[in-house]
């Protein structure tokens, strides 16, 4: 990482220190406009940098920011530390978490897994067929244990969103699929 992003990414980390240790990235953005960090693309890459280093929790989902062409952006950005405090402070009270054993699943789900760590949102009817392509016999199926398991939601209008974070899964390459 080069001087001036860690400089940037220190500017950021002391502005959401300075809110308390809590910040929504809407409120985040509009004070970036007027530092030298500047552009929201430069400050979404700041702050997903430093999700992806653990120095920021995502405490309260993501959302899509048409600003951004639709990206995916934490609603609230917070300091670990905050959050292990609120944790503490929240003692007994339970939080939604996707709790599962990839090595538990049967194979339609954890390659319907790896679909959504790519394609997070995606229309029910490109989903089924995706689904197929993927080589599951019963697409319907799946969304259903899906929907059941609480991982994705369906939207009136006939999208397959994603409510968890998933780690992106590296496809694995061969030598026939270089050629």
């Amino acid at each position: 990482m080069s001087d001036k992003f860690s400089t940037l990414a220190e500017i950021v980390k002391a502005k959401i220190k300075e809110e308390g240790g809590k910040i929504a990235f809407r409120n985040l953005a509009k004070w970036a406009e007027n530092t030298e960090i500047g552009s929201l693309f430069v400050l979404y890459a700041i702050v997903k940098d430093l999700i992806d280093r653990g120095e920021l929790v995502v405490s309260e989902g993501y959302e899509e920011d048409p600003e951004l062409m639709s990206w995916r952006v934490p609603k609230v950005v917070t300091l670990p530390e905050v959050v292990r405090e609120e944790e503490t402070i929240e003692e007994g009270e339970e939080r939604p978490r996707l709790d599962i054993d990839v090595e538990k699943l049967d194979e339609d789900l954890k390659r319907t897994l790896s679909y959504l760590s790519e394609y997070w949102s995606v229309g029910e009817i490109r989903f089924r067929l995706d689904l197929k392509k993927l080589g599951l016999q019963d697409p319907d199926k799946v969304l259903l244990r899906l929907l059941d398991l609480g991982i994705v939601e369906l939207t009136p209008t006939g999208v397959v969103n994603l409510k968890f974070e998933l780690p992106k899964v590296k496809k694995k390459t061969s030598l026939a699929g270089l050629i």
